[in-house]
């Protein structure tokens, strides 16, 4: 339970003079290009209406039990252990029945539904040589109850997406996809680079045997999950009654047929008796299988984000017409359950904070030359810091950009840094690990790399930073020779750099923001499925815990693989957190922590559980220290897709915008919030929920602005992000902790267990001096 109720989620109408005030109506004007005015928000989200009784699918045998419309506010609760999810559960399968059906669609789990012939579909089709990977395109589709617009009544809504994926080939022989990447060999190793690649494409994917009892089984047959690719079949050995026998020997034994790749690696998967080593040659791929994150190894990624990256217009036509032909699109499901048209709501739009640089000089909002939330340097860093004792390091003598290190210290020195002329290597025939043992004796403040695209050294270099605890810097050496006449790449190039050193760049002064005594931590992970399975998770942190209020640190703590990823870990980072803070400011008053990625089937988690790990770690510090405690939740893993309709011309949210009353839950405080300018595509709102806190004086106004304001503290670039600092940096963590385990080639073990204790000791940054800087900036 929430420890106490906070004001009212609804629009107040304040009177033209209070214009500015959040809320604001200002006469005729249009209310959308207004700071503090209404927006008109169209969202691809519907109201579903049902006439009759709905039967209850979850029932094998008469009576049935039923559930009316009535009882779709039993299916919220603030425990959501509470909750009576009958009646959602019987409208998400009569909704998707209709796609159930459809002998053109492919579904994936129970909600996404993806086109097999994509005809009529104004999408680009892609497919990749290597793996024989190709596109989808497709719709996802989810039932809920929300506010509504009636807060005693809540309603059933549908709300569809647009979804885009990569789909690896049905039944293909594995060793045959293996064939179709270039520099394939039959005696590859698992440790090789195209081993290494190989493995994370594969990692994760279901697969069945071709062989013996199995054979014609299809996919009836054993299925299996690979973990990770082993040494070969002649290298590999295991018992069978009492002596050993290496896989080749084993399967010409067995089956009378010997091996066509005896000297290719092998694949790990989990038997009933523990691990077991599989010829690639004898395993079949699973169908309808999606490519995840882990798995994109190429181009992959990058070409779903421009498939999706359609303008409001186009993506909103899209997924009508996708929908439509999936058979989401039904505005009366089976006769009985009748479908409203989009809902439109309206959005208040936040005003920008005040942001200053040194002698509190404010920068211009907006910038004239770019869009509406960019803003330009106005004068010195706010916290300018000196580089007496650097490195710059080429990759050989022939790569040096020339006039790029007097270039750089110009910019410094116009942004208020004094940088002294560096030290310049040549990696040439010494390896990278000998210039950092050199730059660790030499007491370097950083290294600063200036490396060909080609030569693939960031995550050994990031590696290496761990390990030695020195600082990093790294840039192309094409995006050096742009630096040399291209203003704003030079000026982002510096904002990193000064804030690795432990600058700030400028302040953020607004009345949310301006509260040293409260501490800001964003808890993230990046790294939540694929991988080995026998590897841990990277969860990244952040927080304002420096010697600036505004100035924000963190790391990377590595945890089991589990569905509670964040509580074994909580007490013991929070503790360190607020160690830090303590020590740099005094014992904050406030603690407020975002936690990102977080399901709604975990709210209770958060409340229960997760509340009570703060007061622990409080405790820890001193068992009278009581500070208010505040617990949000933010996700953009939703279905809601919001729109601004601009006279019934459908466009992007403006940065600002948000929205918390009739679409959000009706029995927490929650609000979306767009932040950032989509450069190209369609914005995507981030949803935050209030989970818990003891601050009554706090009101919902309070925190949207401060979510606001920490959009726009991101200092390198000058422009608001997609999520507020803490958790955007926490993110930035997550991934730096996977890329140094991943060079490191996995956890230590012990035994046959990780041993998290040391993995964390040896390859996380707690003990590092690097601990008290944004060396992830």
């Amino acid at each position: 339970m929430r420890s106490v109720s906070l004001s009212s989620r609804s629009l107040p109408m304040l009177d033209s003079e209070e214009s500015g005030e959040r809320g604001g109506v200002l006469s005729d004007s249009p209310p959308w290009v207004l700071s503090g005015g209404l927006m008109l928000v169209l969202l691809h989200l519907q109201s579903l209406l049902s006439s009759l009784l709905l039967s209850s699918l979850l029932s094998v045998s008469p009576p049935l039990t039923q559930s009316t419309s009535n009882d779709i506010a039993k299916t919220v609760n603030s425990c959501p252990a509470l909750a009576d999810k009958t009646a959602l559960e019987a409208l998400n399968i009569i909704v998707s029945g209709p796609a159930f059906e459809n002998q053109n669609v492919v579904t994936i789990g129970n909600c996404i539904h993806y086109l097999i012939d994509t005809t009529g579909v104004d999408v680009p089709y892609k497919t990749y040589q290597e793996g024989q990977l190709y596109s989808g395109i497709g719709a996802s589709k989810s039932v809920k109850t929300l506010e509504g617009t009636n807060r005693n009544e809540p309603s059933a809504f549908i709300t569809t997406e647009m979804k885009s994926t990569v789909f690896h080939p049905d039944n293909w022989p594995l060793i045959d996809l293996f064939k179709t990447y270039t520099g394939f060999k039959p005696d590859m190793k698992a440790n090789s680079f195209l081993g290494q690649k190989m493995e994370r494409a594969f990692v994760g994917l279901q697969v069945m045997l071709n062989y013996g009892e199995n054979k014609d089984l299809g996919e009836d047959g054993m299925i299996m999950e690979i973990r990770r690719f082993h040494t070969s079949a002649m290298e590999t050995y295991f018992k069978v009654d009492g002596e050993d026998i290496n896989v080749y020997n084993y399967f010409k034994k067995k089956y009378g047929k010997p091996l066509d790749y005896p000297n290719l690696f092998t694949i790990e998967v989990k038997g009933k008796k523990g691990k077991i080593h599989l010829p690639a040659e004898l395993l079949i791929l699973c169908p309808s299988q999606i490519v995840t994150n882990d798995q994109m190894v190429n181009n992959e990624q990058s070409d779903m984000i421009r498939i999706s990256a359609a303008k409001p217009h186009l993506r909103k036509s899209i997924t009508d017409t996708v929908a439509k032909k999936v058979g989401l699109a039904s505005n009366n499901v089976y006769g009985f359950i009748k479908v409203e048209d989009p809902i439109k709501v309206e959005g208040v739009l936040l005003n920008k904070p005040k942001i200053v640089f040194a002698g509190n000089k404010a920068a211009s909002l907006p910038n004239p030359r770019g869009v509406p939330t960019d803003f330009n340097r106005a004068g010195n860093y706010a916290i300018a810091k000196e580089l007496r004792n650097w490195e710059v390091v080429f990759s050989k003598k022939e790569e040096v950009v020339n006039g790029f290190v007097d270039t750089l210290r110009q910019e410094m020195k116009d942004s208020g840094m004094n940088a002294l002329a560096p030290t310049i290597t040549f990696i040439g025939n010494e390896d990278l690990e000998a210039v950092f043992k050199k730059a660790k004796a030499a007491n370097r403040q950083l290294l600063f790399f200036v490396i060909p695209s080609g030569y693939h050294y960031h995550q050994r270099i990031k590696a290496l930073e761990q390990k030695y605890d020195v600082l990093t810097q790294e840039v192309k050496a094409e995006t050096a020779l742009k630096a040399n006449r291209q203003p704003q790449t030079r000026l982002n190039i510096v904002n990193k750099t000064n804030m690795k050193l432990g600058g700030l760049n400028y302040e953020i002064q607004t009345d949310s923001f301006r509260k040293p005594s409260r501490v800001i931590v964003g808890f993230e992970t990046s790294q939540r499925s694929g991988g080995n399975p026998d590897y841990p998770i990277s969860v990244g942190f952040a927080a304002n815990m420096l010697k600036h209020h505004q100035q924000f640190a963190g790391g990377y703590v590595y945890v089991k693989r589990d569905k509670d990823i964040f509580g074994s870990i909580l007490t013991g980072t929070l503790i360190t957190i607020l160690k830090t803070t303590n020590a740099n400011r005094s014992k904050p008053d406030e603690i407020l922590i975002y936690f990102n990625g977080v399901s709604e089937g975990q709210f209770s988690l958060l409340n229960e559980t997760y509340r009570k790990r703060v007061e622990e770690a409080c405790a820890f510090l001193h068992p009278n220290y009581k500070p208010h405690i505040t617990i949000i939740a933010s996700s953009k893993m939703h279905n809601e897709r919001l729109y601004k309709s601009d006279n019934g011309i459908i466009g992007n949210l403006e940065p600002g915008t948000v929205i918390d009353h009739t679409i959000v839950s009706p029995v927490y405080n929650e609000w979306f919030h767009a932040s950032a300018v989509a450069r190209q595509g369609t914005t995507k709102a981030t949803k935050y929920t209030l989970i818990y806190t003891t601050n009554s004086a706090v009101t919902m106004s309070d925190l949207e602005e401060l979510t606001n304001d920490l959009c726009y503290d991101h200092q390198i670039v000058f422009q608001p992000i997609g999520l507020p600092v803490p958790l955007y940096i926490a993110g930035r963590y997550s991934q730096r902790g996977a890329a140094v385990l991943a060079e490191n080639r996995g956890p230590i073990f012990k035994g046959n267990e990780v041993d998290l204790e040391k993995t964390n000791k040896e390859y996380g940054y707690g003990t590092k001096t690097l601990f008290n800087t944004r060396f992830n900036a």
